[in-house]
Formats: C-alpha cells, sequence, structure tokens
C-alpha cells in the first residue's frame, strides 16, 4: 500500500504474526478484507486519519511502525471509494464477490437513482425529500426507507450529499421578487417560489 515506507526485516517479522495482514514486504504492507471492513466501519464514525490511527492500536499494530503513508491511503481509499467490497480473506482464501455489492443496475432500479454522464447519482426528487427532513432524519435512515443499506450505496455518495446540504442556506425569510425574477429562467433552477429554491438534475450532475 505504501510506495516510501521501507519495513525492515525485524518489522515484517512483527507484522506478518498478525492475523489482519495479508502481506508484507519490504515496501508493501496490504490488510485483509475483513480487517479493512473493520477499519471502515470505524473509520465512518469520524472520517479521520486520527480515527484510523485509534483503530489500528486497538488491535495491536504500532502506527509509527505501519507508516503515514499507509494510513493516509486507507483514508484516501474510504473517502474515494467507500466500504471495501472485494479481497481475499487470507483465513480462507475466498474471493468475496461482487454479489455483496449493490451494482449500478440495482441502484438503478429502486427509483432514488438516475443515470448520468459521470454513471449515476440521486434523482432531484430523492433531494428534495431528503432535504426537506436533513438533518432531523439521516440520509441513511432516508435510505434505508428504501430499503437500501447506506454503506453499499456508498460512502462517498452520501458524504457528497451531506456537503451540498451543509452548505445549503436556510431561507427563513421569504424569497424576493427580484431574486425570483433572476433566477426563475436558469438552466440549472427547477423551482423558484417566494418559498422555495430547488436546483435540477443537471446541477447535481
Amino acid at each position: 500500500m505504501s510506495r516510501t515506507k521501507r519495513f525492515t526485516k525485524d518489522e515484517i517479522d512483527v507484522l506478518s504474526k498478525s492475523p489482519y495482514v495479508k502481506n508484507i514486504r519490504e515496501n508493501r504492507l496490504s490488510f485483509t478484507y475483513d480487517f479493512r471492513c473493520i477499519l471502515y466501519d470505524e473509520w465512518i464514525k469520524y472520517p479521520s486519519v486520527a480515527q484510523i490511527r485509534k483503530a489500528l492500536t486497538l488491535h495491536n499494530f504500532n502506527c509509527t511502525m505501519i507508516g503515514c503513508d499507509v494510513i493516509n491511503r486507507l483514508h484516501r481509499n474510504f473517502k474515494r471509494d467507500g466500504r471495501p467490497t472485494g479481497g481475499k480473506n487470507k483465513a480462507f482464501g475466498i474471493r468475496y464477490s461482487l454479489e455483496e455489492k449493490y451494482d449500478n443496475e440495482f441502484l438503478n432500479g429502486s427509483g432514488i437513482f438516475m443515470k448520468s454522464k459521470n454513471g449515476i447519482g440521486f434523482t432531484s426528487e430523492f433531494i428534495d425529500k431528503v432535504y426537506k427532513e436533513y438533518p432531523k432524519v439521516s440520509i441513511e435512515s432516508q435510505l434505508e426507507s428504501y430499503g437500501l443499506d447506506p454503506k453499499r450505496v456508498g460512502f462517498q455518495r452520501i458524504y457528497n450529499l451531506k456537503k451540498l446540504f451543509d452548505g445549503k442556506k436556510t431561507v427563513k425569510e421569504n424569497i424576493s421578487l427580484n431574486t425570483i425574477n433572476k433566477y426563475i429562467n436558469h438552466p440549472y433552477v427547477k423551482r423558484c417560489t417566494s418559498k422555495h429554491f430547488v436546483l435540477n438534475n443537471s446541477f447535481y450532475n
């Protein structure tokens, strides 16, 4: 996992004895699929490098020995890809099939996703519905109400939606007529009234 960390023979000997290590060489350390899932489940509680360090320490790893590069790469992978969905289990040598992963076709069939040029994304109807309840009702809870496991939908999709919502300014006062006239015909605006300002799919895509 790391390109710059060079493990010594003593470090390789120590790390190779861990049931959570799949492979260790002088220039590479990789964890088992099961352990990466454990790390992810801890990381998602408070997405940060510090949280990964905490989880590694709880499982008897020396973070100084592992090195910053490995830990930072885990953080980047979790943030970009979400929960791990593949890999070989060291104990059983079984490849986890992609049946555990919701594919795009399944998500499209859920009614809350739509195809876009970059893959798939939430429909504007779902975004509007969730935003009306957020943060009182979490995005994860609303996904579960549609029968979807948030872990399989993916952290990155949920994280991006939260960023979108957290960046929106709640309008407590009526939207002025000047603002309505300015934005009502904007190509990215779906609805603009004295009470609502809703962006369309093109903007979210």
